[in-house]
């Protein structure tokens, strides 16, 4: 535990000391939402009724900077550490790989929950959004099991990438095409249904409705979207599966010399 306390806190340094991984985790969310609400306004058709338009973008786009931190950052930064040669080296230490892996999903899984609390604070003050006291342990929970979805699903598909240069292209082909079709922009009420079909399979617009729902003034009860937990939690598996099986820690034959001019990675960032 001390050593994993250990990399988490030079993991969250990292973050802090990265202009751009921190722009894009907690600011970049931000700066979505003041564009967005500031050219539409009035009422939209979510789920349960019609609501403010800021008080369902708001959650949503929380999530988007949630995806940033557990899901993006792990197929950047893996491949890169990899390609470096900082996971094998890691590998050969007296650490275990275990307590590695699990600093990294703790390191992305706070700055997500960070990113959420900047995202919810800014609605909350600047465009009146609302809180319900008795909604925020569902909030809490749906964000725990959605960021070690996204982490999980991060490192599974970093273990697919072959060289850290394509890991950009990879994280926004598998990422920004569900944010349109999850409603993270906007409801998914109007949309065909086979769009709406072809969201359901996958865990974003899971995430989406389960976390806007502990926002909704229409939601009775707790606020836990059991359904859509439970495909989180089935994707969470999905994805630890897959990466034990194809989780490498030696470089490639092609990557395993970084190239003149590269930057260096560091390794508690992974």
């Amino acid at each position: 535990m001390r050593l994993f306390w250990l990399w988490v806190q030079a993991g969250l340094r990292t973050v802090v000391r990265t202009p751009r991984s921190a722009f894009f985790t907690l600011i970049f969310p931000v700066v979505l939402l003041v564009l967005i609400e500031a050219t539409n306004s009035g009422t939209v058709d979510a789920p349960g009724g019609k609501v403010d338009f800021a008080q369902y973008l708001t959650p949503s786009l929380a999530i988007f900077g949630l995806c940033f931190a557990c899901y993006t950052s792990l197929v950047f930064s893996i491949p890169r550490a990899r390609e470096a040669g900082i996971l094998k080296r890691v590998r050969g230490t007296p650490l275990e790989p275990s307590v590695y892996l699990a600093a990294l999903i703790a390191v992305a899984l706070i700055t997500g929950l960070a990113s959420v609390v900047v995202m919810i604070t800014v609605g909350v003050a600047a465009f009146g959004v609302t809180l319900y006291p008795h909604l925020i342990p569902a909030a809490l929970v749906t964000l725990v099991l959605g960021g070690l979805c996204l982490a999980s699903l991060g490192l599974a598909v970093s273990s697919l990438v072959a060289r850290a240069d394509t890991a950009p292209v990879v994280a926004n082909l598998t990422l920004l095409p569900l944010t349109f079709i999850s409603g993270v922009f906007a409801p998914l009420q109007g949309a065909p249904e086979g769009v709406k079909a072809i969201a359901n399979v996958f865990p974003l617009s899971h995430l989406v409705d389960a976390f806007y729902a502990t926002f909704n003034p229409h939601t009775a009860g707790a606020g836990f979207s059991a359904g859509d937990l439970a495909v989180l939690i089935v994707w969470t598996f999905i994805g630890a599966r897959v990466a034990a099986r194809r989780f490498r820690w030696d470089p490639t034959p092609s990557g395993s010399r970084r190239r003149q001019g590269d930057p260096d990675v560091s390794p508690a960032a992974g």
